[in-house]
């Protein structure tokens, strides 16, 4: 190979490497459980990291100039060279599965949390509902009694009503017997004057024709014994 060929030839791999760190392609390790990561481009390079787990995400720096290794950085730093044939563009289908499986699991967690929040929630309302009963009918005993306590009420006054208008009814009452009572004595006190009166003038009256009737009756006199 001239001089030239060569220059043309670096150039080209240059240009390649230049395209493939401006892209930054993203790649990942294929199914494979671990793959090794050395410090140079061959097989003869020692081992920075002794095995990278299949699925783990790599970030391409550059290829070699055959193209079977690249250049290659993980995402805590390492940095180092892996053969091309164990990259790949999509994760592989074991590190999706376990994904999967993974977000699956979270999923089921979640959800098995998110129940437990729902009975926890449907427990509160159940809790609420016999509360807000139990309270109802507490509110509907209240007022019961309250009704019972004001229709007490109503009749305490009203008794007290009726024991006023009695008491009043009594005074009069008494009131009228005392003048009825007065009045009595004073009738009695006048039949006994006119009885009185009554016996003095039948008297008087006997007294006088007592002593009218003689004069009103002339006597005879007496015949003489002298004939």
């Amino acid at each position: 190979m001239t001089s030239v060929q060569r220059i043309m030839a670096l150039c080209a791999t240059a240009l390649t490497l230049c395209s493939v760190l401006a892209n930054a392609e993203i790649q990942y390790i294929s199914d494979k459980h671990f793959v090794p990561l050395r410090s140079g481009p061959g097989g003869q390079f020692r081992i920075v990291h002794r095995g990278l787990p299949s699925g783990t995400q790599l970030e391409i720096i550059q290829l070699s100039e055959d193209t079977e290794f690249a250049e290659v950085t993980t995402q805590n730093g390492t940095l180092g060279w892996i053969r091309t044939q164990y990259l790949m563009d999509e994760p592989p289908a074991r590190a999706v599965l376990e994904s999967m499986q993974g977000s699956q699991a979270e999923l089921k967690t979640r959800m098995q949390s998110l129940q437990n929040e729902v009975d926890r929630l449907r427990t509160e309302k159940e809790s609420a509902v016999a509360a807000m009963n139990q309270a109802q009918t507490d509110l509907a005993e209240t007022r019961e009694a309250l009704d019972k306590l004001r229709s007490l009420s109503e009749d305490a006054i009203n008794i007290e009503t009726r024991n006023q208008a009695l008491s009043q009814r009594v005074e009069e009452l008494t009131a009228d017997f005392e003048v009825t009572q007065a009045e009595n004595q004073r009738l009695q006190e006048r039949m006994e004057h006119s009885q009185f009166m009554d016996g003095a003038l039948a008297v008087g009256l006997g007294v006088l024709i007592a002593l009218l009737v003689p004069r009103l009756w002339p006597q005879r006199r007496r015949s003489s014994g002298w004939v």
